[in-house]
């Protein structure tokens, strides 16, 4: 299972979404992954239309929006480490490599059979590991990103964080093995809402 892009399919339909998946995925040999980027095509049917947003994205925006494309550029497909979550300058060249790269414009190509969906258009969403937390820093690199395209950006975290408020220790959740973890890891005491405190000591 890749546990990322579950985490993604998981986010989107929780919150009222269809989702289907576009475009392959080519992983290239050795040690550092390069593979084309994963993207889903999301379209929520109590939705009008897409609406007028901000790029730094959070759940409470997800109501503005009806169709998108969903590229995932995350910690198993990229040369994000831990060491980068808490240094904007690394972070800031994290992005600039990738926007160099011609991964994230193959990711939100469409195929002829979706245009043909009748979901119309299409907003290009970019879930990522971190952003900056300086705001230069981080207006810097939602400006790379709008150059290539990209009308809005999520963080893993804010997915997690959502899905973690949604889960319940008491329930089941057969077939949805994201759900099942977190709520071990609720049950365990092993994560605390809604800082998402996981695995302290």
């Amino acid at each position: 299972m890749d546990v990322e892009r579950e985490l993604v399919e998981t986010y989107f339909e929780s919150n009222g979404f269809l989702v289907r998946q576009t475009g392959n995925m080519e992983v290239a040999s050795g040690r550092k992954k390069h593979e084309n980027l994963d993207t889903l095509a999301i379209f929520n049917p109590a939705v009008s239309q897409n609406a007028s947003m901000s790029f730094r994205l959070y759940t409470s925006d997800l109501s503005k929006i009806r169709s998108g494309l969903v590229t995932l550029l995350g910690w198993g497909n990229s040369d994000f480490a831990n060491g980068m979550l808490n240094n904007d300058s690394s972070l800031v060249k994290f992005f600039k490599k990738e926007v160099k790269d011609s991964r994230l414009n193959a990711g939100f190509n469409s195929s002829p059979e979706l245009a043909r969906s009748g979901m119309g258009s299409l907003k290009r969403l970019l879930i990522v590991p971190a952003l900056p937390r300086n705001e230069t820093k981080a207006g810097d690199v939602f400006s790379m990103l709008k150059e290539i395209g990209v009308d809005g950006v999520l963080t893993l975290r804010s997915l997690l964080e959502n899905l973690l408020k949604q889960t319940e220790p008491g329930n089941l959740y057969p077939g949805k093995p994201i759900f099942q973890i977190l709520k071990l890891l609720k049950v365990y005491e092993l994560a605390k809402e809604p800082q998402l405190e996981m695995f302290q000591t």
